[in-house]
Order: structure tokens, then C-alpha cells, then sequence
């Protein structure tokens, strides 16, 4: 009889606090719908840190380009494995992103998310994200999951597109997301704070990115693709330069690197950048590597580069106190990502018309990239630009252009070593040899292979993928579409 009345207390209770049972049983901190602001914050960071930070993808892209050199632990540098993960991107940042849009195209949600900013806009930054990443991927891998990703249980096994087909769909995209751009900001914007005119221009200038990129592959297209980002309008100044700013306390910070080398002494500024810049006397020195330790003991401060792919016995025998590690201002808490730069937008410019594609002055444009990146790293003096501009071994000249723009571009471009490594497999400059002793190759290498999980989960589109790319073979050396 007790545990009848029990169970009848019980079924009353309950029965009678239905109406409140969903307020009671929800937990405030623990919201079922999460802004958009924040998923753009999350994906902004996601992946920038996995394009621009410490580790993954992004480590091999300064090594393979010798901007870093390893001081101990060698293996990058020598080219030892082969094969990358690209899963975190479409599980991170790009779904983060993925959300937004959907969101911002439901009309049941879309008015909830306009709080943070008109629903196109977010879709547009969203989608211009996203297509930087893409090609920042396709640039790496190859052939990818592009139209068929992102779309969950519709597409479980995702077929490859050619790399030709994801850049015509960037660029497509990239157009599209910069003319739908209207007034009013968005939030949780880290990289324009919500400025929609920087991400237009970022936009084209993305385009032009693509232009020049294809240029070798399909002229006609790059020349096409450049006219539209000139008419459209790319960065104007150091003031549009798209990079993510850390604040610099706890999640904030721009812990990718700042942690690691405040603890670690695995990565220097190398002998092949040193010397480049010795070589020209580049005010850029002091602001690209820090004296070593030995030299400001002894009084006599100076940059010394760390040799480049050496085995580990022969690394691990330089005291790093005998060379020196990336300025200050790369590897501190509050160290901007730069995801574009405006001396890149120039000296994509000068070599549009160095190629007769446009009616610009390209020594002209050679001159105002250089002066960008100088003033991007807090160089202002306008006499000494001048006179470095002056130099034979830097001057613009039309007969060796590549040379010119690849080695000058190879420099501003530091510390972006993917859009580096991107460019210098696409220009051939400056002239890099690989290191002295590699070991999965024994060439710098063109490309990474894709994950190895592919073999088993998605065996069937990868291997199309790699026989219509590398003739089945998915190692270091097979050349993506554009790297002709």
C-alpha cells in the first residue's frame, strides 16, 4: 500500500508541474542555439590556425619554402612523411561556416539572425571564407571534395572535383558573395570587424589571387579572371590588409606560435632567407629574426640563420643560442595572422602587366608591393626604400620579371608559408635547393598526399582522383593543375 501511494505522489508531481517541466529542465548555460557572431568567430580562428598557425599543414608550408629552419628535430625540413589530414578543416571552420549560411537562408531562423547583421552579409563573409580556405586546400592536395562536401548525410562519400572545376566554382562564388554585399556590418567578425567593404575588396582580390595563380595552366582564363578582379575593385591600401588580430590573453592569443616559442627552440629563420636578405641589405632583417643570443652577450648583435635540412645529429650539434629565432612581432601573443597582404595584391598587379595583360606600369607596381611590405613591417623610411629599390640585385627589370617578383614576393610573403610555398612552385623563384640529405623525396616537395583514412573511407573516389591527377601514384612530387 506504501509504495501505491508513492507511486501515485510521484505521478501527480509530475503530472502537475508539465507546464513549468521545460523551464525547469533547461540549463541556461548551455543555450540550444548558438549566435551566428560566435560561429563566425569560430570559424574565423579554426581556420586561420590551421592555415597560418603552428603545426599541421601550415608548419610544412615556412619549411618547404626555407623561410624557418629546424634547429633539432629535422624531419620537415627533409621532407619526411607524406601524408596530410584534411578532415579538421570540413568538420571545423568550414562547417562553422556552412552553418551560418544555412541558417541565414532559413526563413524560420533567418530573422532571429539578423540581430548580428543583414542575413547577406553574413552569408556573403561566410562564403568568401570559405572559398579562401578552399583554395588554400586545393593549393595543397590537389583534386578535393568541393561541390559534394559540406552537405552532411547527402553526400557521405563525397566525390573529387578537378582542381580546374574548384577554382572556376571559387571564383564564381568569390563574384557572386562581392556583389550581394550591401550596407551594414556584421558581428563577431575578427579579421574587418565587420567592415563589408574590405571583404569585397578582399573578395577580388581573391580573384586576382586565382588569375595569377591559373596563369600558367590556362592564360586566357587568368587574364579573364584578373579584368574582373581589377573592374571589381581589390585592397587600396595597408589599411585592407586581411589578417586575424589576437588580443592576446588566454584563448585569444595568438597561442599557435607565441606558446611554443616561449617554451621551445625547434624553429629559427633560415640561412636561406638570411642571406636573401643580406645579400640585399633588406632593413627587412631586424624585424624578420632576433640577434642571436651569443651575439648580444658579446655586444654585437646580429641575425644569424639556422642551415637548412640538415639530419638531426648534424642540427642538433649548432647551439641555438649560435642563431636566431623569428622577430618579435610573428611569434608574440598579439602577432596578426595575415591571411593577404597588400604588397601581394600589388605584385600581382605588376605581374598582370609585366605580362602584357594590363596597361599599368609594372615596374611602377613592383616598386609601390616592395614599399608595402616594408611599411607592413614598420619600415617607413622613404629614402632608404628608395635606395634599396635602387639596387641592382633588386631593381625591376622587365627581361628577368619572374625573378624579380618571385624573389621579392617570397619575402613579403614570411611567415605565410603556404601562399609562399604556392607561389614559388608556380613562378620557379627565387632558386631554392632542397634539403642536402631528404628522405620521401629528393626534390622540394610539389604537393602533400591526401589522408590515409581516404584508402579505407573513401577509397573509391580518392583513387579516381589520383590516377587522373599523378597516375595513381599520391606522393610529394606529383604537381597539381596550375604548377606547370
Amino acid at each position: 500500500m506504501k509504495r501505491v501511494f508513492i507511486a501515485i505522489t510521484l505521478c501527480v508531481a509530475f503530472f502537475g508541474c508539465t507546464e513549468s517541466f521545460e523551464e525547469l529542465n533547461t540549463n541556461p548555460n548551455a543555450p540550444t542555439s548558438v549566435p551566428t557572431s560566435y560561429l563566425l568567430t569560430q570559424g574565423q580562428r579554426a581556420l586561420v590556425n590551421g592555415f597560418l598557425g603552428q603545426g599541421g599543414v601550415s608548419e610544412l608550408g615556412v619549411h618547404y619554402i626555407q623561410h624557418l629552419s629546424q634547429t633539432q628535430y629535422s624531419n620537415v625540413t627533409r621532407y619526411s612523411d607524406v601524408n596530410s589530414s584534411f578532415y579538421g578543416f570540413y568538420t571545423g571552420g568550414l562547417a562553422d561556416l556552412q552553418e551560418i549560411i544555412t541558417i541565414n537562408e532559413d526563413p524560420e531562423r533567418a530573422t532571429l539572425a539578423s540581430a548580428t547583421g543583414p542575413n547577406i552579409n553574413q552569408i556573403a563573409v561566410a562564403k568568401i571564407l570559405q572559398s579562401w580556405a578552399f583554395m588554400s586546400m586545393t593549393d595543397i592536395w590537389g583534386d578535393l571534395p568541393y561541390s559534394q562536401s559540406l552537405k552532411g548525410v547527402e553526400f557521405v562519400l563525397p566525390a573529387y572535383d578537378t582542381q580546374e572545376d574548384i577554382y572556376r566554382g571559387l571564383v564564381a562564388e568569390l563574384t557572386a558573395a562581392a556583389s550581394s554585399i550591401v550596407d551594414g556590418p556584421i558581428e563577431g567578425d575578427i579579421i574587418f570587424e565587420g567592415a563589408m567593404d574590405k571583404w569585397r575588396r578582399f573578395a577580388y582580390s581573391l580573384i586576382l589571387r586565382a588569375g595569377l595563380r591559373v596563369s600558367e595552366a590556362d592564360p586566357a582564363l587568368a587574364q579573364e579572371w584578373v579584368s574582373l578582379a581589377l573592374s571589381g575593385g581589390v585592397m587600396e591600401s595597408n589599411d585592407d590588409l586581411a589578417q586575424f588580430a589576437y588580443v592576446g590573453t588566454g584563448e585569444a592569443a595568438n597561442n599557435e606560435y607565441f606558446n611554443d616559442f616561449q617554451t621551445r627552440t625547434d624553429y629559427a629563420i633560415s640561412t636561406t632567407m638570411t642571406d636573401a636578405l643580406e645579400a640585399r641589405n633588406d632593413p627587412r632583417m631586424g624585424v624578420f629574426g632576433q640577434p642571436t643570443e651569443a651575439s648580444m652577450l658579446a655586444n654585437e648583435p646580429k641575425v644569424i640563420g639556422m642551415p637548412y635540412g640538415l639530419t638531426q645529429g648534424e642540427s642538433g650539434a649548432i647551439p641555438v643560442t649560435d642563431v636566431s629565432f623569428p622577430g618579435l612581432s610573428f611569434i608574440s601573443a598579439t602577432s596578426p595572422a595575415v591571411l593577404m597582404s597588400y604588397s601581394e595584391v600589388l605584385f600581382a598587379q605588376a605581374e598582370a602587366a609585366a605580362r602584357g595583360w594590363t596597361g599599368s606600369d609594372a615596374e611602377a607596381l613592383y616598386g609601390e608591393a616592395v614599399t608595402a611590405s616594408m611599411n607592413q613591417h614598420g619600415i617607413l623610411d622613404e629614402a632608404a626604400i628608395t635606395a634599396y629599390l635602387g639596387q641592382d640585385v633588386v631593381a625591376y627589370d622587365s627581361d628577368i620579371w619572374r625573378e624579380r617578383i618571385g624573389t621579392q614576393k617570397w619575402i613579403a610573403l614570411y611567415f605565410q608559408g603556404l601562399e609562399a610555398w604556392a607561389e614559388w612552385r608556380r613562378l620557379d623563384f627565387p632558386e631554392l635547393s632542397p634539403a642536402p640529405e631528404p628522405l620521401e623525396t629528393q626534390q622540394i616537395p610539389r604537393r602533400r598526399g591526401y589522408p590515409i583514412d581516404e584508402t579505407t573511407l573513401n577509397s573509391d573516389n580518392l583513387d579516381v582522383a589520383v590516377e587522373r591527377q599523378f597516375d595513381g601514384a599520391d606522393n610529394l612530387d606529383g604537381r597539381v593543375w596550375w604548377d606547370q
